[in-house]
């Protein structure tokens, strides 16, 4: 199957290419991938509008595509047991369902737009087709990733430094 022929996803409007292009070449995650690549991408995104109050996504769903919040605002929550726990809200810019490209992944909060939200969407069967034709590029995608997760890991144990020396350790391990 030729990507160059594919059209966006249905139900997606089409994303102004050189919008999308600038957006996606600005996403860490694909951070160094070739613009030839970046293009195709590009190309096969599109724009999601979400009225107020209407689900981006559910904690515990499928992930399978990302957002790039276009304008308006999201609100997330996580239910833990009986309490659900609010995250603070993001606007323009917040880009989240990255992970849920590269592998089989659960969304770990809901989101929900606060106001009228319009979001730059990739669907992940568009991403892999992608992966599938370029395969050069997931060194450069997992090197991302795994550059992104250390940082947060530092973050996280800087942030909790006071409550892991009066415990004495963190009991965390990610592996």
């Amino acid at each position: 199957m030729s990507l160059s022929t594919d059209q966006p996803q249905p139900g997606l409007k089409s994303c102004g290419f050189n919008d999308c292009l600038d957006i996606l070449r600005e996403l860490p995650i694909l951070s160094g991938v070739p613009l030839d690549v970046v293009k195709v991408l590009a190309y096969l995104s599109g724009r999601e509008s979400f009225d107020a109050g209407e689900a981006l996504c559910e904690q515990g769903e499928a992930l399978d595509r990302c957002f790039y919040v276009l304008s308006g605002e999201v609100e997330m929550a996580r239910q833990l047991d009986a309490c659900a726990v609010g995250l603070p809200r993001r606007g323009k810019g917040y880009f989240f369902g990255g992970l849920g490209l590269l592998a089989p992944a659960k969304a770990l909060f809901a989101v929900r737009a606060v106001t009228d939200t319009e979001c730059l969407v990739l669907t992940k069967e568009k991403f892999q087709k992608t992966a599938e034709r370029f395969p050069d590029i997931w060194p450069k995608i997992l090197g991302n990733v795994v550059g992104h997760v250390f940082r947060w890991e530092e973050a996280f144990l800087a942030a909790h430094a006071e409550e892991c020396a009066t415990t004495g350790e963190m009991g965390l391990s990610l592996f």
